[in-house]
């Protein structure tokens, strides 16, 4: 996934944060794999998956938004729907081993 289609997706037309977002990008994809697997050939399972994709992209834009710990808002640690693809990953994930 480029920076480029995170961007289109977090609606950000500007490249400020572009190195910024390539970080989160990282750590989003860690993140999810990690809570799937730790196993070593894991990379395969998440290739080209486009709930992995659309996963990333709403814990990136969560953390984008939510990049400042003390905001007048609740945080939320998890975006809906990043957790219940989470838990999916890892039912296919223990079926593809």
């Amino acid at each position: 996934m480029t920076l480029e289609e995170i961007k289109h997706a977090l609606r950000i037309d500007h490249n400020f944060d572009d190195d910024w977002i390539m970080e989160l990008k990282g750590s989003a994809e860690d993140y999810i794999k990690d809570a799937v697997t730790l196993s070593p050939n894991r990379d395969a399972f998440f290739e080209n998956n486009p709930r992995f994709n659309m996963a990333v992209k709403f814990l990136v834009g969560a953390w984008y938004e939510q990049r400042v710990s003390s905001m007048d808002k609740a945080l939320q640690e998890i975006p809906f729907g990043v957790t219940n693809i989470i838990q999916q990953f890892r039912g296919a994930y223990t079926d593809a081993v």
